[in-house]
């Protein structure tokens, strides 16, 4: 009873505090603060790790790249390899080596050539007549 004979006497004194609402409110805007700072760090991590992907494949393209050209560093020091190379492209020749120039056949021979290639076509579509053997050749002779 004493207990209740107290808070019956004295007036009870209000917390002059925030009520519960106005406290959620308020962690709600510090939190969404917070997430919003977070938010560019994070895109740009993103960013960041796309950007070392596309740089790890172009590394691996340079690499490539670097390894077929040492390869042609290395078959450009080989002199059999620069000999064949200056006969194709200049046409070298060596002392004592005699040089053949093999020229393509001429418009005339290349259309005559076209024009017995389209003949012999023609002659083997063209259905084949039996020749009659020789049984039927003296049988048509003698009349029968």
């Amino acid at each position: 009873m004493a207990m209740a004979a107290r808070r019956r006497g004295k007036p009870r004194e209000r917390s002059r505090g925030f009520g519960t609402l106005p406290r959620v409110v308020i962690a709600t805007l510090i939190l969404g603060v917070i997430g919003a700072m977070a938010i560019e760090p994070t895109r740009q991590l993103i960013e960041q790790r796309q950007r070392i992907a596309a740089m790890s494949s172009d590394v691996q393209e340079i690499e490539s790249s670097n390894a077929a050209l040492e390869a042609r560093i290395d078959r450009l020091k080989d002199p059999d390899y620069i000999e064949q190379r200056a006969r194709a492209q200049i046409g070298l020749i060596l002392p004592g080596e005699t040089s053949l120039l093999v020229m393509p056949p001429s418009r005339k021979a290349q259309k005559r050539q076209a024009e017995r290639e389209a003949a012999a076509a023609a002659r083997a579509a063209e259905p084949e007549v039996e020749k009659p053997g020789a049984i039927e050749s003296f049988l048509n002779f003698i009349g029968f």
